[in-house]
């Protein structure tokens, strides 16, 4: 087999899918059985497909660790907002209880989220630093 043409670094997309599963894993584990299956997967290439146009359009203007993270953060507190406040079965709670699962939500997922992020620098952000480096 030749390799020659095989890439320095991971494609942008292959880092996105990644940091998707690393933040998705907590959440699909556990409900995970066989009859949920595809469930879960159309759901997390669709996450992937929403968040991929995001990652690009910032891939070469913040390359800062710490903003990326916040960015982050942002995405999943809005996520997390509004699927306690519309879709979930709180969404016709009052509002402290909402907010309460909100930031509970918003808690339990943040460790994942690191990890997204710091998958996605060690892949895409840090190759390409050193590629325009070097």
């Amino acid at each position: 087999m030749n390799f020659q043409n095989w890439p320095e670094q991971a494609h942008p997309v292959i880092a996105v899918m990644l940091a998707v599963a690393i933040c998705a894993i907590p959440v699909v584990l556990p409900h995970f059985d066989l009859t949920n299956l595809p469930a879960n997967l159309f759901a997390y290439v669709f996450c992937c497909v929403l968040v991929y146009p995001f990652a690009s359009l910032l891939r070469h203007r913040v390359t800062s660790l710490p903003t990326i993270w916040g960015l982050a953060a942002l995405f999943l507190l809005a996520a997390c907002f509004y699927h306690t406040n519309i879709i979930a079965e709180t969404a016709n709670s009052a509002w402290p209880q909402r907010r309460d699962v909100t930031f509970d939500k918003f808690i339990y997922n943040l460790p994942q989220l690191t990890l997204g992020v710091l998958c996605w620098w060690l892949l895409v952000l840090r190759p390409d630093r050193n590629k325009r480096s070097g």
